[in-house]
């Protein structure tokens, strides 16, 4: 009887110790290829003012392609790991963000006036023609952005931020329906921004 249970014993001992070898391999890749990514988006992201426009498309490009391997790999990453990871992928995106901000600043008023019309002097905004505002930057919104890449919707996202914040400057009251309508408009701009995203992602 001895025998045979040193036996089962020594396989299960064997099993075991394969196992968390197998295991420890597992984390070290992981551990490695999110080294690699740590060491990429430092890299990427410290001279942003330096880069050419294709440069940089080719930047998020290479953010998708390295993102969307890790992210199916994201179940095997300790808490700490998860954490570091979602960190790096904010940076890389704020730094997107600055990079199309800063390249795109002289274009602004040519922005505003394609998507708000007569509206783009926001001062003539009041409780009264608000929605009209809101109504217009939509109609151009959806009659432009079919060829939208991510640089120009951020450049619209900036125009509705623009928008907003002159709603929020105006002193009337707006009525309730008003409010219920604009809050629709400013959906639909997420709805289709996201819609974008996710046709550039395929």
């Amino acid at each position: 009887m001895k025998k045979p249970f040193r036996i089962i014993m020594g396989l299960a001992l064997a099993f075991s110790v394969m196992m968390s070898s197998c295991s420890t391999t597992r984390e070290t890749e992981v551990e490695d290829e999110l080294a690699d990514f740590r060491s990429w988006v430092s890299t990427t992201t410290s001279n942003i003012a330096d880069r050419t426009e294709e440069d940089w498309k080719q930047s998020r490009e290479d953010f998708r392609m390295r993102t969307q391997e890790l992210d199916q790999k994201e179940d095997q990453f300790s808490a700490e790991l998860k954490q570091e990871y979602q960190e790096l992928k904010q940076q890389f995106q704020s730094a997107d963000a600055a990079y199309a901000q800063n390249n795109a600043t002289p274009d602004m008023a040519e922005w505003e006036r394609n998507l708000m019309g007569r509206w783009a002097d926001y001062a003539t905004i009041n409780e009264t023609n608000v929605q009209d505002a809101y109504i217009t930057f939509m109609e151009n919104v959806r009659q432009q952005s079919e060829t939208w890449r991510d640089q120009e919707w951020e450049m619209a996202k900036r125009v509705l931020e623009k928008l907003n914040e002159r709603k929020g400057e105006i002193t009337g009251n707006i009525p309730t329906e008003i409010e219920v309508k604009i809050k629709a408009l400013q959906m639909e701009f997420r709805t289709l921004e996201t819609t974008a995203d996710a046709t550039d992602s395929n």
